[in-house]
């Protein structure tokens, strides 16, 4: 059985590319808010009627992310708590995506989408990774600027990673995180040479069983 909607997966990708260009233009607060309650209407929207325990999960935790934003919650177990929480959810989703994506007979517009979303979410993962890391421990990263504004910078520290872009403006320092910026760059190149050329070969084949118009 589907856990995913198909039908909601181009309206997924719009929230997500639109939230990535908007995020970096308003306050970190603003902007927290609109990341989460955009990110996780999308992943909401995405998630099958069918499936009560899943939609009843991401609706217990964007009530949770949304209070966390509203009470500006900085400090201790609680910050800890959301970020934990942001990655469980994030990558909870990942994997019904990739999930769903495999065992899908058929292979139309709709999975191609699925499939931009998969690494928008992975790469807002491990984005949550390295703030919780830096959180923990401000000296695990080193920032040429000097500074961090709000949650894009590790935005961009995380996409630059899974494209293995790397300006080398932004470096982990600690040892676990020179592994996870080291396994998202593999994530990346895997993801790309394995799951999508999968799929697109799906979707070859499908579209070569069409009868011609």
């Amino acid at each position: 059985m589907r856990l995913t909607a198909r039908k909601a997966q181009p309206w997924v990708s719009v929230l997500l590319i639109g939230l990535l260009l908007v995020h970096p233009f308003v306050s970190a607060r603003i902007g927290a808010f609109l990341f989460v309650l955009a990110s996780l209407g999308a992943l909401s929207l995405s998630i099958t009627h069918r499936d009560r325990k899943l939609r009843i999960y991401f609706y217990i935790a964007s009530a949770l992310l949304l209070w966390s934003v509203f009470w500006n919650v900085q400090e201790g177990a609680h910050r800890i708590f959301v970020y934990l929480l942001c990655t469980s959810t994030y990558f909870l989703f990942l994997i019904i995506v990739i999930s769903d994506l495999l065992r899908s007979k058929e292979v139309t517009k709709n999975e191609i989408f699925a499939l931009i979303n998969c690494y928008l979410i992975a790469g807002t993962v491990f984005s949550f990774i390295y703030e919780l890391a830096y959180f923990l421990d401000p000296a695990s990263l080193s920032f040429q600027s000097g500074s961090v504004g709000n949650h894009s910078v590790f935005l961009y520290l995380s996409f630059s990673t899974i494209t293995t872009l790397g300006y080398g403006d932004i470096v982990p320092v600690a040892p676990f995180l020179r592994h996870v910026a080291v396994l998202e760059a593999i994530f990346g190149q895997f993801y790309i040479a394995i799951v999508v050329a999968f799929i697109l070969s799906r979707y070859i084949q499908h579209r070569n069983t069409l009868p011609p118009a």
